[in-house]
């Protein structure tokens, strides 16, 4: 890896905003002439899954932990670049059996994240997202359980900053402020 690579993990709840977070970075570094790669973790994953016959994201989040384990890896290996990489993706996903780690030691070690960002927002907008994203089918949670998976996210975040020695970076998404997200993003990443 080059001196000034970074690899930067954006991860949070579903309905936490990264994928609109991350929209608005990368219109943002585009302007600037900055250049980066930007892949969505689940979507990589999703790839890798579909040749298994699996149609969505829902139906790849009920498939066997092995299953999942092999998938984390397969898609680990297809993002690899040089410079400034951010991943969209989530540091645990819950299953049928139970919370998986997004992002296992061997799937970071494949990884090598120099920044682990979790984004986070009010348990009450995260449900309000969620409700109102129609193109997923999702289980409706109470303020309760998603102020739970915050918890579990940042002790996952904790294990991964242990392993990597990664830098943590925790930012609130909050409701009309897309800007001033992107904008504490870029200064504490040092973009």
């Amino acid at each position: 890896m080059e001196k000034s690579s970074k690899v930067i993990i954006v991860g949070g709840l579903a309905g936490v905003g990264k994928t609109t977070v991350l929209n608005k970075l990368y219109n943002r570094l585009t302007d600037e002439g900055k250049k980066f790669h930007v892949f969505v973790y689940g979507t990589v994953m999703l790839e890798e899954a579909e040749r298994l016959g699996v149609k969505d994201r829902d139906e790849m989040r009920n498939l066997s932990f092995e299953s999942q384990k092999e998938l984390q890896v397969r898609a680990a290996r297809k993002i690899a670049a040089d410079g400034i990489t951010f991943i969209d993706t989530h540091y645990m996903i819950p299953t049928p059996y139970g919370y998986l780690p997004g992002l296992p030691a061997h799937v970071l070690a494949e990884l090598k994240p120099t920044h682990l960002v979790l984004l986070l927002a009010d348990p009450s907008e995260i449900i309000r997202r969620r409700m109102n994203d129609l193109t997923r089918k999702r289980e409706t949670k109470n303020e309760a359980d998603i102020n739970y998976e915050i918890q579990l996210s940042r002790i996952m975040v904790g294990a991964a900053s242990m392993l990597t020695g990664a830098i943590i970076v925790e930012i609130y998404n909050r409701e009309n402020m897309l800007e001033q997200t992107v904008e504490e993003l870029i200064k504490k990443l040092e973009l």
